[in-house]
C-alpha cells in the first residue's frame, strides 16, 4: 500500500532567501497564525515598551507579522 505524502503546514514551509522575512539586525521575523495573536503581540508591545506596532498579512508566507507603523507627513 502506497503511503500518502502531506504537503507541510504554512508555518513549517521553509522561506527560502525572503528579505522580508528578517528584521534589519538579520533575525527572521516572529510569525503569528491569526491577526488576533499579532495585535495582542502589537498591543504588550505598546504596555511594556511604549512601542507602537501595527499588525500586517504577510504576502510571502500568508501568516501576520508586527512591525513599525508608517506614518505620512
Amino acid at each position: 500500500m502506497k503511503q500518502r505524502r502531506h504537503r507541510p503546514a504554512l508555518s513549517t514551509r521553509p522561506l527560502g532567501n525572503v528579505a522580508g522575512h528578517f528584521t534589519k539586525e538579520g533575525g527572521a521575523k516572529k510569525r503569528y497564525r491569526t491577526q488576533s495573536e499579532a495585535r495582542s503581540a502589537a498591543q504588550l508591545a505598546w504596555t511594556l515598551n511604549g512601542v507602537d506596532l501595527e499588525s500586517y498579512r504577510c504576502e510571502h508566507c500568508h501568516l501576520w507579522h508586527i512591525g513599525k507603523r508608517f506614518r505620512e507627513d
